[in-house]
C-alpha cells in the first residue's frame, strides 16, 4: 500500500516531481559519461603503450635509466647466450638505444636512435621497410610528432652524428622511409626507428642491447645476467600517478553534482511535509506509525531517482551510442603534451559493474535526503497536523 500510495503522491506533484525527476537524471547523464570517459581513456592508454612497447614484458638493462639520458650512452650490455634462442624465436625482441644528433634540412637537433629487428612481430611498428637495401643510406622510421618538429617527410634524406662505442664520432646518411602515426608518445617524440644491424654496426657493438621486448610472458619468471624484468606496476607508474591526480578531481565533480541534486530533493521533500501536513494527521489518524510515514516520503525519493534512471537512459542513449560509434575527439594539440591514450580518438566503453556503483550510491543520497526532512513528523501529533499546526 505505501508503494503505491509513494507513486501516486510522485505522479499527483506534477511538474515538481518532473523538476526532480529532469535534475536527478542530468546528474546520472554527466555521471555515466564521465566514468565512461575515465575508463576508456583508462583502456585506450594501456593498450596504446603495451601494442607499442611493452608488448608481454619488458627485460631492461640494469644500467639503464628511462630517465636519466646521459646513462643511456653506456648502457647497453651484451645478449645474454641463454636468450639467443628465444631472440632467434621471436619470442624476445631486442632493442638498442643510442643518443645521436640529426641534421634535418640544415639543422641541429638531439634524437634517440633506436634499432629493432626489421622481422619483428611483437610490437605493431611497421619495420620491414627498414631492411637495408645494399645502399650507403640507411632507411628509417618516425613518428607524426618526430615528423613534425624535425619538419622531416617521407623520402628526405639526413644526416646523423652518433657516437660508436670506442667513444669515436661516426656520422651516417638516413633517408626517412615512412612517417606513421604511433599512439605511444614515448616512441615517437625525438625517436627515430632503424634496423637493428645496422644501428650495431655504425656503433660497432655486435650483440649489444638495451631492453628486450617479451612476446611470451614467461621470460619473466627467471633472472637474467645484467637484465631485470619491469613489472606494469613500475612501467606505468607515472601514468597510475596521473590516473590517481584525476580521480580525486572526478570525486569532487561528482561530490558537486550530488550535492546540487541533493538539495533539490531536500527542498521539495521539506516543502512537502509542510505543504501535506493535514495528509500526514489522516495517515496517522487511520493508523499508520511515524516510522511508516517516514518510509512513505522515503520513497518518494527512491521514485524520483528510479524515474530519472529510466529519463537518463532515454535522454541520453543518442549521446552515449555517439560516443561509442564516432568517439570522443582530442582537441588539436592535445597530442603535443605526450598524455598517454591523448593521441587518438577515445571510443567510449561503458562499464557496467562501475555504473551501477554510481546508480546506487546515489540511491542511497536520495534516501537519505528524502528522510530528513521527514524526522519533524515524529514529533507531530495527529490532532495538531489534523488542525494544519506544525513547528
Amino acid at each position: 500500500m505505501i508503494l503505491r500510495l509513494a507513486f501516486r503522491n510522485i505522479v499527483g506533484n506534477g511538474y515538481r516531481s518532473l523538476i526532480n525527476v529532469l535534475i536527478l537524471a542530468i546528474v546520472l547523464i554527466i555521471m555515466v559519461w564521465m566514468q565512461a570517459m575515465y575508463h576508456s581513456w583508462t583502456r585506450l592508454a594501456l593498450i596504446q603503450q603495451t601494442d607499442w612497447e611493452y608488448g608481454k614484458g619488458l627485460l631492461r638493462s640494469k644500467l639503464y635509466d628511462p630517465y636519466d639520458s646521459y646513462t643511456w650512452e653506456d648502457s647497453a650490455v651484451r645478449e645474454p647466450e641463454q636468450l639467443k634462442s628465444a631472440i632467434q624465436g621471436g619470442d624476445l625482441v631486442p632493442i638498442l638505444i643510442s643518443p645521436a644528433s640529426i641534421y634535418p634540412k640544415g639543422r641541429m637537433m638531439p634524437a634517440v636512435l633506436r634499432g629493432i629487428p626489421h622481422d619483428q612481430d611483437v610490437l605493431r611498428l611497421p619495420v620491414s621497410g627498414l631492411k637495408a637495401q645494399g645502399k650507403d643510406i640507411i632507411p628509417v622510421l618516425i613518428g607524426q610528432n618526430m615528423a613534425q618538429s624535425s619538419r622531416l617527410e617521407k623520402g628526405d634524406i639526413f644526416s646523423i652524428r652518433i657516437k660508436d662505442s670506442s667513444g669515436v664520432f661516426n656520422a651516417l646518411d638516413a633517408e626517412v622511409s615512412d612517417v606513421i602515426h604511433i599512439p605511444a608518445a614515448s616512441a615517437d617524440m625525438s625517436s627515430v626507428w632503424l634496423d637493428l644491424e645496422a644501428l650495431r654496426e655504425v656503433k660497432a657493438s655486435e650483440s649489444l642491447v638495451t631492453y628486450f621486448v617479451m612476446g611470451d610472458a614467461r621470460y619473466a619468471d627467471h633472472e637474467y645476467e645484467n637484465f631485470r624484468h619491469i613489472p606494469k606496476s613500475e612501467y606505468f607508474a607515472d601514468f597510475y600517478k596521473m590516473l590517481a591526480t584525476e580521480r580525486v578531481q572526478q570525486v569532487i565533480t561528482y561530490a558537486l553534482l550530488i550535492f546540487l541534486a541533493m538539495i533539490a530533493v531536500f527542498d521539495t521533500q521539506a516543502l512537502a511535509v509542510f505543504k501535506r501536513r493535514k495528509e500526514i494527521g489522516t495517515l496517522a489518524s487511520l493508523g499508520l506509525t511515524k516510522g511508516k510515514i517516514s518510509l512513505l516520503f522515503t520513497l518518494e525519493g527512491i521514485y524520483y531517482l528510479l524515474f530519472a534512471a529510466i529519463a537518463g537512459a532515454i535522454l541520453g542513449f543518442p549521446l552515449f551510442w555517439y560516443f561509442a560509434q564516432y568517439g570522443f575527439q582530442i582537441p588539436k594539440g592535445y597530442e603535443d603534451f605526450g598524455i598517454q591514450g591523448f593521441t587518438e580518438p577515445i571510443y567510449f566503453v561503458y562499464p557496467m559493474g562501475e555504473i551501477i556503483g554510481l546508480y546506487l550510491l546515489v540511491l542511497c543520497f536520495t534516501a537519505l535526503f528524502s528522510w530528513l526532512p521527514t524526522r519533524k513528523i515524529t514529533k507531530l501529533s495527529p490532532v495538531d497536523a489534523l488542525r494544519g499546526k506544525v513547528d
